[in-house]
């Protein structure tokens, strides 16, 4: 898929339209609280790829680091998840975050979003559902965080 970004044979329009619709699978089909906040981003970004996409279609690097930052400033109007928190917010900021400053390199953000969720083994659970489960327990197995690892997972294989 960021091939055909790069490349330019994804419209920025068509763009939006898949985001639209990994938005609407997050929406109906994941269900709990993770399908919603996915569901929340994935729409968010979309918005923030019309907003900032140039007129030319192409969406460059820029525009997606533009858009992100919207899709996440969107999540946090709906969770009071912060970082650390040891939910999927701590490695999606920490790749938003390294995308902006790394300038928009993604693999590097990646990794960074990877050793954040891998963190998550270590963190106490302020929020979400980690918080009404054993903590004790968790931090003694070094479980990650399910959503945190979602996102990684997501990441990931978007570079696929």
């Amino acid at each position: 898929m960021l091939a055909k970004i790069k490349s330019g044979d994804i419209s920025g329009d068509d763009l939006v339209r898949s985001i639209l619709s990994i938005s609407q699978v997050a929406e109906e089909a994941m269900g709990g609280t993770s399908g919603a906040l996915y569901s929340i981003f994935f729409s968010g970004l979309a918005q923030g790829l019309q907003d900032n996409a140039p007129t030319n279609g192409k969406v460059t690097s820029e525009a997606w680091g533009q858009a992100l930052s919207v899709a996440l400033a969107k999540l946090y109007t709906y969770t009071r998840a912060r970082p650390p928190s040891r939910t999927l917010v701590d490695p999606l900021s920490a790749f938003i975050q390294s995308f902006m400053t790394s300038r928009n390199n993604y693999t590097d953000s990646v990794a960074t979003a990877v050793k954040m969720a891998e963190a998550t083994r270590d963190l106490d659970p302020k929020v979400g559902r980690s918080a009404y489960v054993e903590g004790d327990r968790l931090k003694k197995e070094r479980i990650p965080d399910p959503g945190a690892w979602g996102v990684k997972t997501i990441l990931e294989n978007l570079a696929a």
